[in-house]
């Protein structure tokens, strides 16, 4: 049976636009494509690179519940702002303690925030991650410019550590990335360029493997678009339904994105 995880979203303190719970779960016909392995080595070795577009669970389709719009997914939990162009997206968000056991495989999770890929070929993204490769657990800062390779920042990453990210579209292809981990004392920002659309902005939980990592309570404390709380009718929110790992046999499950009310409640 699949178990529904959440997290009320008055907990988040961000008035009408509180982040969802992401309770995502494995998809046990994940494609490779996503849980992209690291094609190239650095300063340490980690079994999946995060990042990516949003991607739709096949044979679903957008549907309404509670007036709230639904999109379905595969890889995606969080809120993504659409119906313009965005030049900043910040999000802020505690690196949760992740739980490994032998038996649990290789299994990611990773929020991040950024601009573009919910309808568009690029992402221009940063944040932070908790793998498991069996028994040991492994935490990381990284940025991406998709379609490029991620690349992992080597700084040091704790569990419990508190970021703020922000990506910005300063001028013409170029976009700054701004990493800090607040608990550690590092900065991180790099200047790159993409052509990209900026027709989305995002605060996401990702999973970049075939099952999602046991993280406890919504990680993300915190998101704005522009300076601001984005508008109601723009906003998109990612969820993923179903247990942290799926029984033998099991389809997998999928994410929900919808449009949510003031001072909506996951149930």
């Amino acid at each position: 049976m699949v178990r529904l995880w959440s997290v009320p979203l008055a907990a988040l303190a961000l008035g009408s636009l509180a982040l969802g719970g992401p309770a995502m779960a494995a998809g046990a016909a994940r494609h490779a494509g996503t849980a992209r392995h690291a094609a190239t080595q650095t300063a340490r070795s980690h079994a999946f690179a995060p990042g990516g577009l949003f991607e739709p669970a096949p044979g679903t389709h957008p549907t309404k519940v509670d007036g709230r719009v639904i999109n379905y997914s595969n890889n995606w939990s969080g809120y993504a702002v659409t119906g313009s162009t965005f030049t900043t997206a910040t999000a802020a968000w505690t690196q949760n303690a992740i739980t490994c056991t032998s038996g649990d495989g290789q299994t990611d999770m990773s929020p991040w925030v950024g601009i573009d890929g919910f309808s568009s070929s690029t992402v221009e993204q940063t944040g932070s991650s908790g793998d498991c490769n069996g028994s040991s657990p492994d935490y990381y800062a990284w940025y991406e410019m998709y379609p490029a390779n991620v690349i992992i920042i080597n700084k040091t990453v704790k569990p419990g550590d508190k970021f703020t990210g922000t990506v910005t579209h300063t001028s013409g292809t170029k976009y700054t990335l701004l990493l800090k981990d607040l608990t550690q004392g590092w900065t991180n920002s790099v200047t790159k360029s993409l052509k990209a659309d900026d027709n989305s902005a995002e605060a996401v939980m990702e999973m970049a493997a075939n099952h999602l990592t046991r993280f406890g309570t919504d990680p993300f404390t915190g998101f704005t678009v522009d300076g601001q709380s984005p508008q109601l009718p723009q906003v998109r929110r990612a969820e993923r339904h179903g247990p942290s790992k799926p029984p033998p046999g099991a389809a997998g499950s999928r994410c929900r994105a919808v449009t949510p009310a003031p001072h909506d409640q996951v149930r």
